[in-house]
């Protein structure tokens, strides 16, 4: 068993599906920005400059002339969040809507699901604020998920427009009906307090129902994005190992998965190189890193931590 909190939150975040990930990684990152703020606030007598800072170069602005020279904002601006009720409604939405989506669709289609639903919801709020003339005099900042959670939902629905999900007071309802009052709800509230965050809620409504009925014809836009995470976990495990980059490697479905080596004589290593002992390897040898590990988190679920053996927690320190 895990042997402190840190490790318990490693543990589920590992074992628990893209959406939850998805949870902790939002949670994470606000729970992180608020206690920077604390810190701020101890040393300089005020957090105002640290959220106008946050804002400033973190949040993805209206602003033409500021978007390239905050290129990463685009990303960034999607997992933080104003305040608590912000990222509580979000998430709740997420949870709800996503474990839906988590059934009815693999695991690695969650995630470009919700980034193209937030980068999409950033061109609507960019094109709104410089097009329509309603904006002609305003500039502002877009921040929070509920663009690519908007994504998750349309999406669910496009899949399974006659599933129902239980509400208080409502009882069942089918999600084509939710996600149909919903986009009515941010067309209508546009003229009021939150005209660009309603034009990105929609963006991300449009692009989860545009990524199915695309994944329906056969146009997969999962693929590209899960390519560049690829490449991108490759090349930071490379770092960390320090080990030169192998030649031909495996891929399947987009995902590196590269297989264990075992060597006769005292030669005995993984696909990075690290060494373990003959009887970890050979039980390992023809799985993948990821299936090495769900197989190691699985025996942890089954019989505890202290089942382990030395290798297997080397492994899952070094992996995890």
């Amino acid at each position: 068993m895990p042997t402190n909190i840190w490790e318990d939150l490693k543990l589920r975040y590992h074992q628990g599906n893209a959406v939850i990930k998805l949870i902790m990684v939002n949670v994470a990152v606000h729970i992180s920005m608020l206690l920077v703020s604390v810190v701020c606030f101890l040393v300089v007598g005020s957090d105002t400059d640290f959220w106008y800072f946050l804002s400033e170069w973190f949040y993805f602005p209206s602003e033409l002339r500021k978007i390239p020279l905050r290129f990463w904002t685009v990303f960034s601006y999607m997992f933080l969040h104003a305040n608590f009720f912000h990222i509580l409604m979000n998430m709740l939405v997420l949870y709800w809507f996503g474990q839906k989506l988590n059934d009815l669709l693999p695991q690695h289609k969650i995630l470009p699901i919700y980034l193209c639903g937030g980068l999409v919801g950033a061109l609507f709020f960019a094109v709104g604020f410089n097009i329509f003339p309603a904006f002609s005099s305003a500039q502002g900042n877009l921040v929070g998920a509920s663009a690519s959670v908007m994504a998750i939902v349309l999406a669910t629905a496009t899949l399974n427009p006659k599933g129902t999900i239980h509400l208080f007071l409502l009882g069942a309802i089918e999600l084509q009906y939710i996600a149909l009052v919903w986009v009515i709800y941010n067309l209508v509230v546009i003229p009021g307090g939150n005209p660009g965050g309603a034009l990105a809620h929609l963006g991300g409504a449009f692009m989860g129902w545009f990524f199915i009925r695309q994944l329906r014809k056969g146009k997969d836009y999962s693929k590209p994005i899960n390519k560049v995470l690829a490449k991108f976990s490759r090349r930071k495990t490379a770092v960390r190992t320090s080990v030169p980059k192998r030649s031909k490697q495996k891929q399947s479905q987009g995902l590196f998965r590269p297989k264990m080596r075992v060597y006769k004589g005292a030669a005995k290593t993984d696909f990075y190189g690290n060494e373990y002992g003959r009887s970890f390897m050979q039980k390992y040898k023809e799985m993948s890193k990821e299936e090495c590990l769900n197989s190691i988190l699985a025996k942890i679920k089954r019989s505890g931590y202290d089942s382990l053996t030395q290798d297997e927690k080397v492994f899952l320190d070094r992996y995890n």
